[in-house]
């Protein structure tokens, strides 16, 4: 929901911007999960992995749908396994786990920004670009289906006008 509400509050100064671009850092190109089209707030069958599957699927789509409304060119960016944030996990067996294996495999910080800051000094022409790890992600994957994106946007208005929230512009 954050990134939706960020995305829409910002859209029209954006949209009067030069070369606007919305730069999303999330793990596109993961085809696991789905939304739950019949309980979108997992009231039923609530499950850790099953809520973050869907926030990724979500996130993906609200990305579609914004790209789709605004001037601003979107890049759903997935850097893969960065040597970042591995002393913040509670149990010290996991957070040495995650630094032992970040130390072997994970890419420097300054090689996961590189392309963020080339796609701010040069927005991508194109109004949806998908990248996994330095290698372009299919739009036409079915975790970025336009239909399921309008949908969501759709749904994501109307619990947002439920909840008395206004956004704008729709």
């Amino acid at each position: 929901m954050s990134r939706y509400l960020l995305g829409q509050g910002l859209r029209p100064l954006l949209d009067a911007a030069p070369d606007p671009v919305i730069i999303n850092v999330a793990g596109v190109g993961n085809t696991a999960g789905r939304i739950h089209w019949d309980d979108p707030q997992l009231t039923r069958r609530y499950g850790q992995v099953r809520a973050q599957l869907q926030a990724g699927r979500a996130n993906d789509l609200l990305g579609v749908a914004l790209a789709a409304q605004s001037k601003a060119s979107y890049v759903l960016y997935h850097p893969g396994f960065t040597r970042s944030g591995a002393d913040s996990h509670a149990n010290p067996l996991v957070r040495n786990t995650i630094k032992l294996l970040a130390r072997f495999f994970a890419r420097p910080v300054a090689d996961a920004v590189r392309p963020i800051v080339d796609w701010i000094d040069q927005p991508p022409p194109a109004s949806l670009t998908a990248t996994d790890r330095g290698k372009p992600v299919p739009l036409t994957l079915k975790t970025l289906n336009p239909d399921d994106a309008a949908r969501l946007a759709t749904y994501t208005q109307d619990l947002l006008h439920t909840l008395g929230h206004h956004p704008s512009p729709s």
